[in-house]
């Protein structure tokens, strides 16, 4: 079952800003994997929250046996094909130009 209409970030968070304003905090998957610790940290900052001590924040990550649900699918059904991931670029490429703009930030035109 494909859920091709969730990876249209952009309805999403004009939606959210309608509610939420300027206050809404945006980050990319790959910047919290780069580094959790800081992306919660400036999460908490960002919603005037305590802000945990680094070490443990880091330790609670480390330990926190989070694992990505899908890995099991992945390994039964393979790779992506090169065409599939072609026509999902395209078919995503416009929403993710629109979402850049309205973010004012090119790294969400999520080009590689």
């Amino acid at each position: 079952r494909l859920r091709i209409a969730l990876g249209v970030y952009i309805c999403y968070i004009q939606d959210w800003t309608r509610v939420f304003g300027d206050e809404l905090l945006v980050f990319t998957m790959a910047e919290y994997h780069d580094d959790p610790v800081g992306v919660l940290n400036t999460i908490f900052r960002h919603v005037g929250v305590y802000i945990p001590d680094l070490t443990e924040l880091r330790e609670f990550i480390q330990n926190s046996n989070i694992d990505n649900t899908n890995s099991d699918v992945k390994k039964s059904f393979g790779g992506m094909f090169d065409e599939t991931r072609y026509l999902l670029h395209n078919f995503y490429q416009p929403f993710n130009e629109d979402l850049a703009d309205f973010l004012k930030d090119p790294k969400y035109k999520f080009d590689k």
